[in-house]
């Protein structure tokens, strides 16, 4: 069966039509809730516009507020000197002010280590709160780094196959200027595999 990609011209179809902007306020913290400072924070725009700002938190664990245009976007949160694990996650922007807190790891201390993910393909759909497909949603797929990312969109059984790579892979699914995304680890992808059964991720 052909694969077919998506482009980010599939988002960009959704989020652009709107010229509104918003206020982005983010916030770093450890996992006890308390602020955490000289965290590198990288903003960058999933539209094809490239990185938007990063600056580092201060004692409160927070940067300058931003004005941002609608449309999809990345945060990044990651210590320059290794001491604490990096955080992704993707938001939305539309006309309301946005609040993000990112709760980061302090880094273990570690050896050397090498991680072999996953290599076949799955299935996943997506549910609609009343439990009914959602087809032509654009569905980003990618492990905790970014490193590995794809585009992907659901068939008219609100279904797509997808590859998931990494030891935790992220799914972001963009409908109707919804955002919903869900991070599930490699080894319960495996128990679905196995169980020849697709992983199901309802739209909030």
């Amino acid at each position: 069966m052909k694969r077919k990609g998506v482009t980010l011209l599939g988002v960009l179809a959704l989020v652009v039509c709107s010229q509104a902007r918003a206020s982005v306020r983010v916030r770093v913290t450890d996992r006890t809730g308390a602020p955490f400072p000289d965290v590198l924070v990288i903003v960058k725009s999933l539209a094809g516009k490239g990185e938007i700002f990063r600056a580092l938190t201060n004692q409160t664990g927070r940067v300058p507020d931003r004005d941002l245009a609608a449309g999809l976007y990345r945060v990044i949160a990651t210590c320059p000197y290794g001491i604490c694990e990096t955080k992704i996650t993707e938001f939305l922007v539309g006309d309301a002010p946005v609040e993000l807190e990112l709760k980061v790891d302090v880094s273990p201390t570690r050896g050397n280590v090498t991680v072999v993910g996953p290599s076949n393909r799955m299935r996943v759909q997506l549910l609609d709160p009343q439990g009914k497909p959602v087809a032509s949603a654009e569905v980003l797929v990618r492990d905790s780094s970014a490193e590995f990312e794809r585009w992907y969109k659901t068939n008219s059984d609100g279904e797509a196959d997808v590859e998931p790579l990494g030891t935790k892979i992220t799914f972001a699914v963009l409908y109707k200027r919804t955002l919903t995304e869900e991070t599930v680890s490699a080894a319960s992808i495996e128990k679905l595999r196995t169980e020849g059964k697709k992983l199901v991720i309802r739209q909030r």
